[in-house]
């Protein structure tokens, strides 16, 4: 990769970004982040990095952010992929429809649907790019990019790490965005390398100086370009301007400076050449400013009432004083800081006027509400009424697409409204939603009941209580719940059916959440009768969803199944299931899962997949839920890949309580597993979830694997006090979900240390739990187990067992079989003892739980049984017979030319999943990409 072109002084940043085309170019994925102060020369590299790749005929793709499109969702990802609707490829035109607000035909997705459909389609696009030539991406000056492009940045480096994929980003290095400063953190930690371009020393000014002026800087000039401070871009300005304004002269090869002026910044400079410019080519300078840094003749020529033609003659003086550009059908300046010196130029009344004109413009000329929304930001003055009705309709506009655009745009539409303004208090409530939809939910409820608390329009006082509502069940802050629900059923102004059946919804879940399961389920059935009694299809499935989950909890697993399915049937008769605001099958999967009909859990799951994979709601859930299942029937080597990737769609969706459900099972692996090292840096992330006088509603499983971790440490004690902290935590609040979690090992570690009495008392509360739930079998499996232990019968655990092989469930089944070996030991029965332990065992080792396995042969040996290790241990470490099963469905998709995407969707599975499964069939196949791995399974196959 050379430096020509004026770059110099970047060898060791050259050499990087050519090692990382190499790369690209043998199918390896990486992600470069250039960063650097304005004119430190980051396009430059960039330039230099598309050069190479286009010189190996590998796929270059680039766009470009810009300052006045900020409220454009998707800005400089759809300019650098040609996502439009007028694109003639169907798949880049499909996704223009949805960043234009339709899909297919579609009806109406709910807030963030939409988002995050068009970043998973995006990143599908991006494979399919790849599959077919190694692809270059870039995206240049992100710290102006919209949160919609960083999201969709970082995902398609996340989802496609061994991908043939470079992903280029410049970004000024200070100051940045918050969200630009996440973003580039992120990549860090994904192992993206960043080169940080340092002003250029002094003999390198000297060479960029004799590059320009085919001679070498005398003594006064050297010194004038001291004052560039290593920026190349100033050094080459004063250069040029010299030479154009004859204030250089040459002796021999010495070229030095007549003058000792010289302008304070690059700004300064720019302005100075203004000066010589005709007024009507100035005027329309700084209009095209206004505009943007890159724009559009046509709409130069409609906001300046002016005919292209004669634009273009107008602006020759600038282009020939090399102020301004072209590309791509554009009028460009040469670089953002000359747009922005003749933009400062402007005086700021007319800056404001001009931006003002050019979105009524614009928009007459047909140009979208989000397109030159900018400008109303930027133009409108507090009391322009027409201009925040325009920022309404362009949030409503973009609420599906880019909640944070809709909400910057209701912010200034509020800022603009004069003060006591008869739809003030409208606004305020459409703000607090945009605030929802954003994830501000603190600000959303200060805000919501700000204007609650004061005289506010009647027509606004139910909206924003429902906000509210779903505003402090987000931050689990119950009481102030209860007391908002409980005022508005009781106010003044009548509440409609559905936002009552609402209100009383949210309150039973953070009513249940929090540790009242029993009055979760009271103000569920109130709902549940309003509903019926409206004959409201969506509110009813509402009302039974939180009924399910009130019930659920405590224990009474079949009656909430009813409800599950009943929910299920609604959903399913409703003529537009998107208009349902939950994913009832989702539930359904919950409910079956909770009465051991694991496999029609599962189904449901992905039947719930099936309607909702493109979009982001319950999403994260239901793949984890699938994770869980199957961790608890053994199938471990999906488990793990699905509880990653649980994981990390759940950190995307700032779902904490998900984030440490995915450690707590992946923690409870690694102990089975031996690997405790693992185990200890996984529990770390939770176990001080479990310190304090309150624990989350998941604590049970938490407490569970680090419980689980120090008894296998030898601290049987922490171990013991910890599971019966959470035990008396749910106790106390009726709640029995978790007892199959905690009771068993409680009631074993209780006799082993003395505590008979809350052995006792554990068993007890089990055995009560049995009459909730008979249809259950692992419930009647738990009571029998829990009591055989306590009184030291032997037949009683042997019915458990029985019972505990109706189910499919691994720790259950196993450790029943542990228990009652025990006893059976202990009373001489050997041989049936010995049976028991090999049924555990067969069921370890398929697993894979080598820990716990080992733990089984040790007691075998104990009665003289000896039996070697054999399961999924004895598969290869290495070649395609290492696969899993999964691992090799897989493969032969990937192989077939399917996308991460395509192959989730086929698998019931997600892109993150996949993309953890081919890292392990990478490693274990000892192939680096796709090509690979391809000619690997053709082998297989043959």
């Amino acid at each position: 990769m050379s430096s020509a072109g004026g770059l110099v002084g970047r060898e060791a940043e050259l050499a990087l970004a050519a090692a990382a085309v190499r790369d690209l170019s043998e199918g390896r994925a990486s992600v470069l982040v250039i960063e650097g102060e304005a004119g430190i020369g980051k396009t430059r590299l960039v330039e230099c990095v598309v050069d190479a790749a286009r010189s190996r005929g590998l796929a270059v793709y680039g766009g470009q952010a810009h300052p006045f499109e900020r409220t454009r969702p998707f800005g400089v990802v759809a300019a650098a992929l040609g996502l439009s609707r007028r694109s003639p490829d169907p798949r880049r035109a499909a996704i223009g429809e949805l960043l234009g607000g339709r899909g297919s035909g579609e009806p109406a997705l709910a807030a963030g649907d939409i988002q995050y459909r068009v970043v998973e389609e995006i990143v599908d696009l991006v494979e399919s790019t790849y599959s077919e030539s190694p692809m270059l991406l870039v995206a240049e000056d992100i710290h102006w990019a919209d949160n919609a492009s960083l999201l969709t940045i970082l995902s398609v480096a996340r989802q496609l790490p061994l991908a043939a994929l470079l992903v280029v980003v410049t970004a000024r290095s200070s100051p940045q965005p918050a969200q630009v400063e996440r973003l580039l953190a992120d990549l860090a930690a994904g192992g993206a390398r960043t080169l940080r371009l340092q002003p250029l020393s002094s003999d390198e000014v000297a060479e960029l100086a004799r590059d320009v002026l085919e001679g070498s800087p005398g003594p006064a000039l050297t010194a004038m370009l001291a004052k560039a401070s290593g920026n190349p871009l100033w050094a080459v300005a004063i250069v040029r301007s010299l030479a154009d304004e004859g204030l250089l002269r040459r002796t021999g090869d010495i070229i030095d400076v007549t003058t000792s002026e010289l302008p304070a910044s690059l700004g300064d400079l720019v302005v100075r050449r203004l000066r010589d410019l005709p007024p009507a080519t100035l005027e329309l300078l700084q209009v095209t400013a206004v505009l943007g840094d890159a724009v559009s003749l046509r709409d130069v020529a409609a906001v300046t009432g002016r005919a292209p033609a004669q634009v273009v003659g107008q602006l020759s003086p600038a282009f020939d004083a090399q102020l301004l550009d072209e590309a791509d059908e554009r009028i460009v300046f040469r670089h953002q800081l000359v747009h922005d010196a003749i933009y400062q130029h402007v005086p700021s009344p007319v800056r404001r006027l001009l931006h003002r004109e050019a979105a009524v413009v614009l928009m007459a000329g047909g140009a979208d509400r989000l397109e030159v929304a900018d400008h109303l930001i930027l133009g409108a003055e507090r009391g322009d009424e027409q201009a925040v009705a325009w920022l309404r309709d362009a949030a409503r506009e973009a609420s599906g697409r880019a909640p944070s655009v809709t909400l910057e745009l209701m912010r200034r539409a509020e800022a603009l409204l004069p003060g006591g303004h008869r739809e003030a208090d409208l606004v305020s409530a459409e703000l607090v939603q945009a605030l929802l939809r954003a994830g501000k939910v603190a600000e959303a409820s200060d805000r919501a009941q700000t204007v609650l608390a004061r005289h506010h329009a009647t027509d606004v006082d139910t909206p924003l209580r429902v906000a509210l509502v779903s505003a402090l069940a987000l931050q689990n802050r119950t009481a102030e719940l209860v007391a908002v629900v409980q005022a508005s059923l009781a106010g003044s102004i009548r509440l409609q059916p559905s936002d009552q059946v609402l209100m009383l919804a949210q309150q039973s879940w953070a009513l249940t959440y929090t540790g009242d399961p029993r009055a979760g389920e009271v103000s569920a059935g109130e709902g549940l009768a309003i509903a019926e009694q409206a004959s409201d299809p969506a509110m009813t499935v509402w009302a039974l969803t939180a009924l399910m989950v009130a019930v659920g909890r405590q224990g009474r697993f079949g009656e909430a199944l009813t409800h599950a399915r009943r929910a299920a049937l609604l959903a399913a008769d409703s003529p537009d299931t998107r208009s349902l605001p939950l994913q009832p099958k989702f539930f359904l999967g919950l409910a079956l899962f909770d009465c051991d009909l694991v496999g029609e859990a599962r189904a449901a799951y992905r039947a719930a997949l099936d309607d909702e994979f493109g979009a982001g709601w319950w999403l994260s859930e239901t793949l984890m839920a699938d994770a869980q299942a199957s961790f608890a029937i053994g199938e471990w080597d999906d488990a793990v890949p699905g509880l990653i990737a649980g994981g990390q769609a759940a950190q995307e969706k700032g779902n904490p309580l998900l984030v440490s459900q995915s450690l707590a099972y992946r923690a409870i692996i690694a102990t089975a597993v031996g690997d405790h090292r693992a185990a200890n840096e996984l529990t770390a992330g939770i176990a001080t979830s479990l310190d304090g006088d309150q624990l989350s509603y998941n604590a049970g499983v938490l407490a569970f694997a680090v419980a689980g971790l120090r008894a296998a440490e030898g601290d049987h004690q922490a171990a013991y006090d910890l599971l019966l902290r959470c035990w008396r935590f749910d106790a106390a609040r009726e709640s029995r979900f978790y007892h199959r979690c905690l009771a068993p090992d409680l009631v074993r570690l209780g006799l082993a240390l003395g505590h008979r009495d809350i052995a006792a008392e554990v068993a007890g509360a089990v055995a009560e739990g049995v009459a909730l739930a008979p249809e259950v079998p692992t419930v009647q499996s738990l009571a029998l187990r829990c009591q055989g232990m306590v009184d030291g019968e032997v037949e009683p655990m042997l019915q458990a067992v029985s019972l505990a092989r109706q189910a499919p469930l691994l720790v259950e089944h196993a450790g029943a079989c542990e228990d009652a070996a025990r006893l059976l030991a202990q009373g001489g029965r050997r041989d049936e003892s010995a049976a028991l332990l090999t049924e555990a065992l067969e069921r370890y080792e398929q697993a894979g739980a080598d820990a716990w396995a080992g733990r089984v042969r040790g007691r075998l040996r104990a009665l003289g049984v000896r039996r070697g290790s054999r399961g999924s241990r004895q598969r290869p470490v290495a070649g395609w017979e290492s696969l899993t099963t999964t691992e090799q469905a897989v493969s032969r998709l990937v192989a077939e030319g399917l996308t991460n995407g395509a192959v989730a969707r086929r698998l019931y599975i997600s892109p993150h999943t996949v993309n953890t499964h081919l890292r392990h069939v990478f490693t274990k196949l000892g192939v680096s990409n796709r090509v690979g791995l391809a000619a690997v399974v053709h082998h297989a196959v043959e």
